[in-house]
């Protein structure tokens, strides 16, 4: 069972303070009983006057534009430092989320189109969009309504009918034999995981996601420096819904974690734009720092992090 030594943290730590300011912050937070107000001011940098995110919070997004996988994004940050649901950026992001959701349709549009105007990944093209993520009934519902019930900013009961949406659609899925993708899978379990999510909400979703997640998990060490659902993506921290029968994967995928730090301290993302290399290569950067800080929180919340 490998431990992150306290060299290799402290250089882990050292990596991040070379990066963006908001992963400083939250590390501070996190390992240092640093403020969340720090964490707060750093997020503001990224909110816009309509109350989304945007600005790079999430790197393969360059725009200003608000989104709500940027909003996603913030948001769970925000779930990190516990942070009051009548908090100013709480308070705008919580109103942003309530007042761009397609009434008709009830989903987020993942990306807007204003995202064309700035580099970007190319999965975030506008051309194929709604077809490449299934026309968001998922992705990004199911991450919003999970950061959305953890934050606790919300209790009228909006909430629990676009959960059942959710339910309903993995179900349907389910019954036609259809699979999730990745991202969907991910966004779906942190919704189980999500706390004030009602209880037949929960069991449902458990139900149908466990044999889902069997199949869809990698489970070869061997492909998880490729871009593939590791364990640790639905498995966040002990008390996750799937540890349990996740839990040897779990703990294969620490050790990996520990032997995948680089030597400059940080984690790397292990995708690529394939275009804009100029930029891309300052976006990797900025995504390092969220890999490092990421790697960080994991190893900690498992006992595998010495310091």
């Amino acid at each position: 069972m490998a431990h992150l030594e306290p060299d290799a943290y402290q250089r882990a730590r050292d990596f991040l303070e070379r990066g963006r300011l908001l992963e400083r912050a939250a590390a501070a937070y996190a390992f240092d009983d640093g403020p969340a107000w720090q964490v707060l001011d750093a997020l503001s940098a990224f909110q816009n006057p309509d109350g989304g995110f945007g600005h790079g919070l999430e790197p393969d997004l360059v725009s200003g534009a608000s989104s709500a996988v940027a909003t996603a994004v913030a948001l769970r940050r925000l779930v990190e430092i516990d942070a009051a649901p009548t908090h100013p950026v709480v308070e705008r992001a919580v109103a942003w989320t309530q007042r761009t959701i397609d009434p008709h349709e009830r989903i987020w549009r993942i990306v807007p189109p204003e995202v064309e105007g700035a580099p970007h990944a190319p999965w975030w093209d506008q051309d194929g969009l709604e077809e490449r993520f299934r026309h968001f009934v998922l992705n990004p519902k199911a991450d919003l309504l999970a950061q959305l019930y953890a934050l606790g900013a919300i209790d009228d009961g909006w909430l629990d009918g676009l959960a059942d949406d959710v339910v309903r659609e993995v179900a349907n899925r389910v019954a036609a034999g259809e699979s999730l993708e990745m991202h969907e899978l991910i966004g779906t379990v942190a919704l189980v995981d999500a706390p004030h999510l009602p209880v037949m909400a929960r069991r449902h979703l458990y139900d149908l996601l466990a044999p889902l997640l069997d199949v869809a998990v990698e489970r070869d060490a061997e492909a998880w420096g490729d871009y593939t659902l590791r364990p640790l993506a639905v498995v966040r921290r002990p008390g996750s819904a799937f540890a349990s029968v996740l839990a040897e994967l779990v703990e294969a995928e620490l050790d990996f974690l520990v032997a995948e730090q680089a030597d400059d301290g940080g984690w790397w993302p292990t995708w690529s734009w394939d275009r804009d290399e100029h930029v891309w290569e300052q976006q990797r950067a900025m995504w390092a720092a969220v890999l490092t800080l990421d790697a960080l929180q994991r190893l900690e919340a498992f006992g595998r992090l010495e310091r």
